[in-house]
């Protein structure tokens, strides 16, 4: 492996254009027929997948994976109403049970919190809510409710037993700094059960390479340069994940200064820690999902110790002034 760079905001799809453009030419060479793709709008971006080495009906596969990207869609929703999600943010302290999928990807979740001293929290929803990255006219928080929903965050106040789920009222979980990655592992294990050999992935920015391209290199995924439209670096890759998480993915600047998504637990606001983007590698999209996020939150020199707790673990960190640090 070596290294790329991409964003997830309004350049979130051009991640997947630009490696689909540096390798599409290679595989058509190589392969009997042109690859076959297909792009909709699932996850709340823009989710492309591409075939290049398949055995089976071309449209019974695409149309597999997007059921399944819809399905998880649903399930992890903070917003559809009968998603698992959901229900346990609007329980009111009662009990939930949920799916097996939902109650363990919890679970894990619930564990790269720990794993990061809080910094990560998947209970931010309420302070998540109350801040607007896409609107005409931005504006910052209330400081009253933003103080009262930094109090509501804490992922120790979730009760896991099995399935069922206890979500103290006024606490919400997002699970978005991990969902791409899991539903992108799901994926992956689908189109390989229905013997897709070469494929790539591409949950708004999330990429996953399936095996390598058909002429046997290693697929060439291109790290954005933050706030610019150029190549930072370039990660090659062959059954493996890249995501990158970054200030410039969702923003607003107000009277010269920026504010972007990735908040604080602490305090509920974005975070500064001397990095513009992080880009994690792993054979595992879940993992690379929530170490990109947890990292950008640490800064770089706390990071260093969690992702030695990880193996065949790769990570790029793009800092404030537009330095490039590999880790391993």
């Amino acid at each position: 492996m070596t290294f790329f760079k991409n964003k997830k905001n309004i350049l979130c799809a051009a991640v997947g254009i630009i490696l689909t453009v540096a390798v599409c030419t290679a595989a058509f060479s190589r392969s009997e027929r042109p690859p076959v793709s297909e792009t909709k709008f699932l996850l709340d971006t823009v989710c492309t997948i591409t075939l290049y080495e398949w055995s089976d009906d071309e449209n019974a596969i695409m149309d597999g994976a997007f059921d399944l990207c819809g399905r998880y869609d649903k399930l992890l929703s903070t917003t559809a109403s009968d998603s698992d999600i959901y229900r346990m943010n609007h329980s009111h302290g009662k009990t939930v049970t949920v799916s097996e999928e939902t109650a363990e990807l919890i679970g894990r979740a619930v564990h790269y919190c720990s794993l990061s001293g809080g910094e990560f929290d998947i209970t931010i929803y309420p302070v998540k809510a109350l801040w607007d990255f896409s609107g005409d006219s931005p504006t910052l928080p209330n400081e009253d409710k933003l103080s009262k929903a930094v109090k509501m965050v804490d992922y120790r106040k979730i009760k896991v037993n099995g399935a069922d789920i206890t979500v103290p009222d006024g606490v919400g979980i997002d699970l978005g700094a991990i969902a791409k990655g899991f539903i992108a592992d799901r994926i992956a294990d689908y189109l390989r059960s229905n013997h897709v050999v070469s494929a790539i992935i591409d949950l708004g920015g999330n990429v996953y390479a399936i095996g390598s391209k058909p002429d046997g290199g290693s697929w060439r995924v291109g790290i954005r340069q933050p706030f610019g439209s150029q190549e930072a670096d370039v990660a090659e890759v062959k059954n493996a994940s890249v995501v990158t998480s970054g200030i410039y993915q969702r923003y607003f600047e107000l009277e010269g200064k920026i504010y972007h998504h990735i908040l604080r637990s602490s305090d509920g606001m974005p975070c500064d820690t001397g990095l513009y983007s992080v880009t994690v590698i792993s054979k595992n999209s879940e993992q690379c999902d929530a170490l990109s996020t947890i990292c950008m939150l640490l800064g770089y020199e706390n990071s260093i110790p969690i992702l030695d707790r990880f193996n065949d673990i790769k990570a790029v960190f793009i800092t404030s002034d537009n330095r490039i640090i590999h880790y391993g």
